[in-house]
């Protein structure tokens, strides 16, 4: 292979992903803006569909724990959101979705998967489970190329 041919075929996945990453915003946007929600509210639902306390919520949305807190007493006013002591340590307090936000949560999903699933329907169930292994590496190896010492919020303004 030429080194020209090389250098196309390294570039072809970053490419793909920057095309991914568009379109994923895009239609977070779209889709949370069709159920009244903002894309970091219905991030925020779905991360939210097992209760959480704010530090794994934090975690999972890779954003600083103070923006999450925000978020969560925003989603809150709008009866989106719970708080609830946590049965075993009182001082944490879980973040649970109400039925409004479980509703609103199921109808995100459902209307993401809406949109895949003319794709996916031409595809093998070998495809989708080999289309999911390959996402999450890549997913899995951007997560671990970001340095641990990076402060959270410089690595997301999602919240």
């Amino acid at each position: 292979m030429s080194e020209q041919h090389a250098s196309e075929a390294r570039s072809v996945v970053p490419r793909a992903l920057g095309r991914l990453r568009v379109a994923l915003n895009d239609t977070y946007t779209d889709v949370s803006r069709e159920l009244g929600l903002t894309p970091q509210q219905a991030e925020l639902l779905c991360a939210t569909m097992r209760p959480r306390p704010i530090g794994d919520l934090a975690r999972l949305l890779h954003c600083d724990r103070s923006n999450v807190s925000r978020l969560v007493n925003r989603a809150a006013a709008r009866g989106l959101l719970e708080r609830h002591g946590e049965q075993h340590d009182g001082r944490v307090s879980m973040i649970a979705l109400t039925p409004h936000g479980q509703q609103l949560a199921a109808q995100f999903i459902a209307r993401l998967e809406s949109l895949t699933e003319p794709l996916l329907a031409t595809w093998s169930n070998r495809r989708q489970l080999d289309a999911a292994e390959t996402l999450g590496a890549l997913a899995g190896a951007l997560e671990s190329a970001i340095p641990d010492e990076l402060p959270v919020d410089a690595r997301s303004t999602r919240a």
